[in-house]
């Protein structure tokens, strides 16, 4: 969660929003902490408002957001959260920070297909290491890191290498062109000086979708022409083979 963003939609019922924006911005959802605004709840509901989320803080470096449970979990939190001090206040804290991400976890599944849990496990495989190039894979953030398990699983169902790379390498790296030259031969052109980490980036993909029987070649600002794409046959805009 932004210090500076609001990532909740305040009129909202679901309690994945703020889950899943901490995931989308790479951070650990597990660093995220619910709080039930206002132990001592008042017992008449009809005064309780009608938004799940409150105010969102960012403490001690962690993201914080007030719950307001009656909105959806009533039966779940009513029993323990009394007008009446009894002393469990920090039990009660602790107990609804866990519940609040349990649920959240449930709602955020309960809007997946299969699809995304293959997608869930293809991520757990790569960050294991399974795809190799763990110090490439650290260059992409959590979000794309999902997109490439979707462009891996788009392989598995298409057994096209090729196309896959492209789609993977236009969605992730779009200021890379990619051209096939005679035979087997792949040519990156970046339109950009070189630097480590879109290196970095570039190889992970290369690794994960080349064929074996293709080589490839990346270029850095200057490339070769290549016959049919007008792009590349400017003079003093390519390198002559």
């Amino acid at each position: 969660m932004d210090r500076n963003h609001k990532g909740v939609n305040r009129g909202s019922s679901q309690i994945w929003g703020p889950y899943l924006a901490v995931h989308k911005q790479g951070g650990n959802w597990k660093d995220l902490h619910y709080h039930v605004k206002n132990t001592n709840v008042s017992p008449y509901i009809e005064l309780q408002a009608d938004s799940l989320y409150e105010n969102d803080s960012y403490e001690d470096g962690f993201p914080h957001l007030d719950v307001n449970p009656y909105v959806r979990f009533f039966s779940i939190f009513d029993p323990f959260l009394t007008p009446d001090d009894l002393g469990y206040e920090e039990f009660n804290e602790a107990f609804a920070d866990i519940i609040l991400h349990y649920l959240a976890d449930l709602d955020l599944k309960a809007d997946m297909c299969r699809q995304d849990f293959y997608q869930k496990f293809i991520l757990q495989d790569m960050e294991a290491g399974v795809f190799g190039g763990l110090m490439d894979l650290a260059e992409f953030t959590g979000m794309e890191k999902h997109e490439i398990a979707w462009h891996i699983l788009s392989f598995y169902h298409t057994a096209d290498a090729l196309s896959s790379l492209k789609k993977a390498v236009e969605q992730l790296q779009p200021e890379c062109k990619i051209y096939i030259r005679e035979g087997q031969e792949i040519v990156f052109y970046m339109r950009q000086p070189w630097n480590e980490k879109d290196e970095k980036r570039l190889n992970y993909l290369i690794r994960l979708f080349l064929p074996l029987s293709y080589s490839s070649t990346v270029h850095w600002m200057r490339t070769y022409g290549v016959t049919g794409y007008d792009g590349t046959m400017q003079i003093g805009e390519f390198v002559l083979a």
